[in-house]
């Protein structure tokens, strides 16, 4: 029973498959401009990931295949953006896929809802502590078995959760429910206009959420609805121009959102992007997706562009390497390059340093993937000291891969940089000076070269004795001193061997 939801993921997907499949073929893939990182470890899609305040991010749950029967993960573990490398942290109470996961204010990590193992469908929520590394459980939900609902950190500290479909019965939901990260216990709020699963939902700057689109009991959903957590009500606004389902929804700087790609009413994969406007409460169309997309992932970037990777292409699970950027004041896509592996029901975090970290999800066939990559520019060595007029020469990988640009952010010892990336340092020591290397995308890293400061030189004369005072220095105290001494031994040895008289 459990595998009904993925085998219904499958159909879903399986029907556009069939609507698109013939007379195509997947896209073709210009050099990489990606970078491997360290695998999992194990294999997992439909899991979360999500970036702690430590700077480390947290994989937890998933499944390993679409074909097995019990194949769910409880396993967590963590990522170091430091050494590129995973380690293992303590299992959830509850095997799950298709779950949420939210940073709490607290720096904790809410774990809600998604399918559990066989014969334990009710996946109770959870919490992960980064302190001690354990989980501990919440109160009960009112329906803890859903998945492919959002939850989403409202502005008071609670956690909003909404919609999905539950395996048994199988059903869409049109509940919401609140999390009270204080008192651990659930409440129940408003209730959407309009069961749905699939869907998103977006943090405005207002501190409303706008969930927009996904799949109905019948087909895709075109409707969108505003919740507003000072009434805990919802009412409806304008529709997207398309329904979709299995799409993106990325808030912009300008605080537009952005809904990209999906699934549609007819079970084709879209191109189609529009852009939603929270002061008039409209969509309007932008620029077309270069290529078809849907169980992908979006990103906003630092540059304010948005990073949009992978998913399914135009046959069946037909994973997609290809990735593009947004430019929103061009309003239009570039493409972004291939990753290293196709994945879809993957998960893509915004790591600290600008990178972004993309991990398992669905690979070639039914199979999920163990291995991770990064996006952005990736330069070394990322950190050397150097002696003043010391040279290095820095290399840049990843990101664009259509050029890049280095500049110096901080020039203390007074040191030079070439258009290639050849440094030396200057005649300053005792500093730092800190290099950029930006690609055609925005995307940039950072180098720091630590500018060592040089020993005071040694001098090869023989140390001075000290002042003796009396208008003598140094060695020149020495001769007087001696003189003296031998003129009263002199005086004392004639006093003692000068004859008495008779």
């Amino acid at each position: 029973m459990r595998r009904a939801l993925v085998i219904g993921v499958a159909v879903l997907l399986g029907a556009g498959n069939a609507a698109n499949a013939a007379g195509h073929t997947p896209p073709p893939c210009r050099e990489h401009s990606w970078v491997g990182t360290g695998a999992m470890g194990g294999p997992r899609a439909l899991h979360t990931a999500t970036l702690l305040p430590s700077g480390k991010v947290l994989v937890t749950g998933g499944t390993a295949s679409t074909s097995a029967t019990v194949n769910l993960s409880a396993t967590a573990e963590l990522y170091d953006p430091t050494t590129g490398t995973w380690s293992p942290t303590d299992s959830m109470g509850t095997s799950r896929e298709s779950h949420t996961a939210t940073l709490l204010t607290t720096g904790k990590v809410l774990i809600v809802g998604g399918t559990a193992t066989l014969g334990n469908e009710e996946a109770n929520p959870e919490v992960y502590d980064p302190d001690t590394g354990h989980w501990t459980s919440t109160g009960p939900m009112e329906v803890g078995s859903r998945a492919f609902h959002t939850a989403t950190l409202l502005p008071s500290g609670q956690v909003l959760v909404v919609g999905g479909f539950t395996v048994v019965p199988a059903q869409r939901l049109a509940s919401a429910q609140l999390f009270d990260p204080v008192t651990g216990d659930w409440h129940p709020t408003g209730s959407l206009g309009q069961a749905r699963a699939f869907h998103t939902a977006t943090l405005l700057p207002s501190g409303k959420v706008l969930v927009a689109g996904g799949a109905g009991d019948q087909d895709a959903l075109g409707s969108v609805e505003l919740y507003d957590p000072a009434t805990g009500t919802w009412t409806s606004t304008a529709p997207m121009s398309d329904a979709r389902y299995f799409h993106t929804a990325t808030l912009l700087p300008s605080g537009i959102v952005m809904v990209a790609g999906g699934t549609g009413s007819a079970a084709d994969f879209l191109t189609e992007t529009e852009l939603f406007d929270p002061a008039t409460e409209t969509w309007r169309r932008t620029g077309s997706l270069l290529f078809m997309h849907t169980s992908h992932s979006a990103t906003l970037l630092p540059s304010g562009r948005i990073l949009l990777v992978d998913g399914n292409g135009d046959y069946f699970f037909g994973q997609i390497a290809n990735t593009e950027i947004f430019d929103p004041e061009a309003e239009s896509w570039s493409d972004a390059g291939c990753t290293v592996e196709p994945r879809s029901f993957h998960t893509a975090t915004l790591l600290l340093s600008g990178r972004v970290l993309v991990a398992g999800g669905f690979g070639l066939g039914s199979s999920s993937a163990v291995s991770a990559e990064l996006y952005g520019v990736i330069v070394s060595p990322a950190q050397v000291s150097l002696a003043p007029g010391a040279s290095e020469t820095f290399t840049a990988k990843g990101g664009s891969g259509l050029g890049y640009i280095w500049s110096f952010v901080r020039n203390e010892s007074g040191g030079t940089l070439t258009a290639s990336g050849d440094y030396r340092a200057g005649p300053v020591g005792g500093v730092s000076d800190a290099l950029q290397v930006m690609d055609s995308f925005a995307n940039s890293s950072t180098v720091t070269v630590n500018v060592v400061r040089q020993a005071a030189a040694v001098s090869s004369t023989p140390p001075q004795a000290k002042s003796m005072g009396c208008g003598t220095t140094g060695g020149a105290a020495l001769p007087s001193l001696g003189g003296a001494v031998l003129l009263l031994l002199g005086w004392r040895w004639l006093r003692v061997r000068r004859p008495r008289s008779p």
